[in-house]
């Protein structure tokens, strides 16, 4: 990926074209509104581009705090073009096909802390801080962060969380938040590690074993004993005409 050179302060994919990872960094406020309507746009045109990239298996975010973040309140509302870019990278990150990393060198909530809960893993240095603030939430400016932090804390952890306490990043790799823990500012370096072992498989394969974990948490164990089953049979059945062919 080769960003413009408007968006390039905003989003940057340096990562080696050999290596099928793709590496986007984004800074993003926890305030909705505070996120800049052309860095969504450079955002979504980016994630979609990698998306579609068949020679790329695996997404690292790199997400981390803007330079000089608004104090809180003095944002005006956020438009609803605004509003659907959040939401649209958010359904992006969630239904993705491949495997998605987050990784975070610096404290992180609201909208930022939402698209870090929609990656499959998450990676973070251990002096991080996760927060929620219940007045964006209640003013509708933290992009879903409670549905995502609902479903992915223990439910005490999510309603502290929910209700303004920090979660720091030691505490949130103990409750299963986190992937791993990494040292100050070695978060992205972590996290492409971790990328880059999981690009090892094949695309198709990290696509079924998505697909496989995404029915898991709505299906019964009974019904997964089925589905695994009926996997098997096929792959058997399939095994002799493999073999003619050969």
């Amino acid at each position: 990926m080769n960003p413009t050179p408007e968006s390039a302060g905003a989003l940057r994919d340096e990562h080696p074209v050999e290596d099928p990872i793709s590496v986007l960094e984004l800074p993003v406020a926890a305030d909705a509104a505070q996120n800049p309507a052309p860095a969504l746009a450079a955002a979504i045109e980016a994630l979609s581009t990698a998306l579609r990239d068949p020679d790329i298996r695996v997404l690292v975010l790199v997400l981390r705090a803007p330079p000089q973040p608004q104090p809180a309140g003095t944002a005006q509302a956020p438009p609803a073009q605004q509003i659907d870019a959040l939401h649209d990278w958010l359904l992006a990150l969630w239904d993705s096909d491949k495997p998605t990393l987050a990784a975070l060198d610096s404290d992180i909530g609201g909208a930022g802390l939402a698209l870090a809960l929609a990656c499959d893993l998450v990676v973070a240095s251990r002096d991080v801080r996760l927060h929620l603030s219940p007045g964006l939430q209640a003013a509708g400016r933290a992009a879903a962060a409670t549905w995502l932090a609902a479903r992915r804390l223990p439910p005490a952890q999510a309603a502290a969380l929910a209700l303004g306490c920090e979660l720091d990043a030691p505490r949130a790799h103990a409750v299963g938040v986190l992937a791993e823990l990494a040292e100050p500012g070695l978060a992205r370096e972590r996290a492409v590690e971790l990328a880059s072992r999981i690009a090892r498989t094949p695309g198709p394969l990290l696509a079924a074993v998505k697909q496989q974990l995404a029915q898991g948490a709505a299906q019964s164990l009974a019904q997964a004993l089925a589905d695994e089953r009926a996997r098997c049979l096929r792959a058997g059945a399939s095994m002799p005409a493999r073999v003619e062919q050969q």
